[in-house]
């Protein structure tokens, strides 16, 4: 007898492991993500931080990024690391279309592995999980 998940039925798999995964994704919090710039810690208009509950608001579990200007290392130019940028002031919309990418982190990545097997096999599906329950248009997903 062969077995047949269908691309729906992964995704409702993959849906309701994230919330066994981890504890309270259903209530996730997300706004602008940080990056240390010299002067402390600034607003990096190019991601957006999607962080756990009971969580420091700096520990994300994937940002969404702008894939073309985003830099994990937060080398960005001098005159963003000056003034607070005025998007900061706003809450970040998920659905702009810069924000083409998500990153997920390592550590995560690693849980939601052992409990799926290999993410290049759910990498897809993840996405599009993570598109339809946060009202994103992400195109590409990476794991670093």
């Amino acid at each position: 007898m062969k077995l047949i998940i269908t691309e729906s039925r992964i995704e409702q798999i993959i849906q309701k492991s994230l919330s066994i995964v981890f504890d309270g994704f259903e209530d996730i919090r997300w706004n602008w993500a940080d990056f240390n710039c010299g002067w402390g810690v600034c607003c990096d208009i190019y991601a957006v931080g999607f962080v756990l509950p009971n969580r420091d608001h700096d520990e994300y579990i994937f940002k969404l990024a702008d894939g073309q200007h985003y830099d994990d290392d937060g080398d960005y130019p001098e005159e963003m690391k000056g003034e607070l940028p005025e998007e900061c002031y706003n809450q970040p919309d998920l659905y702009d279309p810069r924000f083409d990418t998500i990153v997920f982190y390592e550590q995560y990545a690693e849980k939601l592995e052992d409990f799926l097997g290999p993410l290049d096999k759910v990498k897809t599906p993840l996405l599009n999980v993570l598109n339809e329950m946060f009202g994103m248009d992400a195109k590409v997903i990476i794991f670093i």
